[in-house]
């Protein structure tokens, strides 16, 4: 069966504007952010702490006040990064997984940011910074990677304050 040349012609016309389009999309500019707004600076190193609800009672849990004190000269690392892991257990024996999202929103949501109001930390210590995320005793943000619903790895920056480096604290 032959094709009549003015359907060829429709096909090759066609064929050539999905090919002018992939094209263009290919090497269209890339997008640039808009600029800061007067007042604001340039570059953020962390975002703002997730807002608690000042009118939602919180309850604060036994182990907000029982569990060892983060960063204590009487503690280690590894220690510090075993209590998070009892925060976590708590949590989910409470909340039914743990708490998700980046530093920020999980210190918040162990702080009583959570759908039962539930805080399992202190809400004032060194194991805080101004920005509302949980820190390591030299001042480093932790790190979550949310591995399941009931698994998270919890990383330290250690004492160089670079992550994935050598001396970095995993658990």
């Amino acid at each position: 069966m032959r094709i009549p040349m003015s359907r060829r012609i429709a096909i090759i016309v066609a064929a050539a504007g999905v090919l002018v389009l992939s094209l263009l999309l290919l090497f269209r500019p890339a997008e640039t952010p808009p600029p800061p707004q007067a007042g604001m600076p340039a570059h953020r190193t962390a975002p703002p702490a997730p807002q608690i609800d000042e009118q939602v009672e919180i309850t604060r849990l036994p182990i907000a006040d029982d569990i060892p004190p983060f960063n204590s000269p009487d503690a280690t690392a590894d220690d510090d990064l075993a209590t998070i892991e009892l925060l976590f257990s708590e949590f989910r024996k409470h909340q039914g997984g743990n708490p998700i999202g980046e530093n920020d929103e999980i210190t918040a949501s162990l702080l009583g940011g959570n759908p039962k109001h539930l805080a399992y930390l202190p809400a004032k210590g060194p194991h805080l910074n101004a920005t509302g995320q949980l820190i390591d005793r030299w001042g480093t943000p932790y790190f979550f990677h949310q591995l399941s619903s009931s698994e998270t790895e919890i990383r330290s920056a250690g004492p160089d304050k670079e992550m994935y480096t050598p001396d970095d604290m995993v658990r």
